[in-house]
């Protein structure tokens, strides 16, 4: 990754923070904005979360807001139709009916809005200090569900392999994943040095 480049970037005129915001989101959800993942989450000062939203909006992408806490807002970012297929796939369905997100024959009706609703009731509870840290998170994230069930079984230990996420199975498919998502992260850093905003930085 050029640092350099970065630094420089960040430094050239008066509108640090919005340059800032699109840095962070290259960095951080690279793979999300290239069409890889159906959602990305990141936390941001509360201006910089706002600012996301307007933005997020000219982009045709869809957030949530899950927490709030000293000036920061967690942000969960996703593509509206693509996450609900996602979360209708038979694996991760049940994953999340297991934990209390999907009511038996319930409605599809704000079906997303459901789940992140739960979520962010969870995360609440756990920055509270009233509950546990909510790892399916991670399957909401686009991780695979068995990794994130062994994750959870195995309180983290054990993993095969440390990349974006613990990984318990299948490593050849998760190293395909971990360099794809390392290639979309490089070039999407390159597109906002080339000063691309987000609908343009969004496959």
């Amino acid at each position: 990754m050029p640092i350099e480049e970065i630094t420089r970037y960040l430094h050239t005129d008066t509108e640090t923070g919005r340059k800032n915001l699109h840095m962070m989101l290259a960095i951080h959800c690279a793979p999300f904005l290239k069409g890889m993942k159906e959602s990305t989450m990141l936390t941001l000062p509360r201006k910089q979360a706002v600012e996301l939203a307007e933005l997020a909006a000219e982009a045709g992408l869809n957030w949530y807001f899950l927490f709030h806490e000293d000036g920061k807002d967690m942000v969960f970012l996703y593509r509206r139709e693509a996450f609900l297929r996602y979360v209708k796939r038979p694996d991760v369905e049940r994953f999340l009916a297991e934990r209390g997100y999907l009511e038996k024959n319930g409605s599809e009706a704000f079906l997303a809005c459901r789940i992140l609703g739960e979520l962010s009731r969870r995360m609440n509870r756990y920055f509270h200090g009233k509950g546990e840290f909510p790892h399916e998170v991670g399957v909401l994230l686009g991780y695979p569900a068995r990794d994130v069930e062994d994750y959870i079984r195995l309180e983290g230990r054990g993993c095969l392999l440390v990349g974006y996420w613990k990984v318990y199975h299948n490593v050849r498919r998760a190293k395909r994943t971990f360099a794809a998502f390392d290639e979309a992260r490089e070039q999407t850093v390159r597109e906002v040095l080339e000063g691309k905003e987000l609908h343009q930085l969004c496959n």
